[in-house]
């Protein structure tokens, strides 16, 4: 009976041991690299992605893991946009039931040179206000922070958001407007686009707006 009762208190103490660790500083692995994949594929088939190793981490209190990747890269053709990471989650009776549905995805950019972005979003969508958009550009970056949800049947949702700020961007328009120093904030949703803290200085005079 004492030979049962410390085993069992042994194995509750490394249970509790192994619990602390994966809630404290996770485990690195790459068993939902293609789970990952597949859901950034639904945004277009043509893309190819590079990632690297997962981190998990439990969240004991939603009964979730944390999913974390750190430098991923997306690809079409020659065209190349990095990632700061993708976060993400996922129940742990989905874990055991072994259906590895996420609920969202959160995906972080690298600063971007917009003008690279938009040749980028052209490979998608070979507009013509995109390409007129691509020869304004003079330079300028992009971070955005981008949320994507699914619906039970693991399709997206119409209702993604992002957010992130334009630096240091620079417009030449038909060669008589020249807009320079544009920074702003925005926040988009599904038709709805807010822009504040805008500056910019168009030929040379300062403006500035909430």
């Amino acid at each position: 009976m004492k030979l049962i009762l410390k085993f069992i208190i042994a194995l509750l103490f490394l249970i509790l041991i192994f619990t602390s660790y994966l809630t404290i500083f996770g485990i690195e692995t790459d068993r939902f690299n293609n789970q990952i994949i597949n859901k950034l594929k639904k945004i277009d088939k043509k893309t190819e992605v590079e990632l690297k190793k997962i981190k998990l981490v439990l969240n004991p209190f939603q009964f979730k893991l944390d999913i974390k990747t750190v430098g991923t890269n997306l690809k079409i053709q020659n065209k190349t946009i990095e990632l700061e990471n993708i976060k993400s989650q996922i129940s742990l009776k989905a874990l055991f039931e072994k259906k590895f549905t996420f609920e969202n995805l959160e995906i972080s950019t690298k600063s971007l040179e917009i003008k690279n972005l938009i040749s980028f979003l052209r490979l998608f969508q070979n507009i013509p206000e995109l390409f007129i958009l691509e020869k304004a550009v003079k330079k300028g970056y992009l971070i955005a922070d981008i949320k994507i949800n699914f619906d039970e049947n693991g399709e997206i949702e119409n209702n993604y958001e992002i957010n992130g700020f334009i630096q240091d961007t620079e417009l030449d328009i038909l060669k008589k407007y020249n807009i320079q120093k544009i920074n702003f904030n925005f926040r988009y949703k599904k038709d709805d686009l807010k822009i504040n803290d805008m500056l910019f200085s168009l030929n040379k005079l300062d403006f500035k707006s909430d």
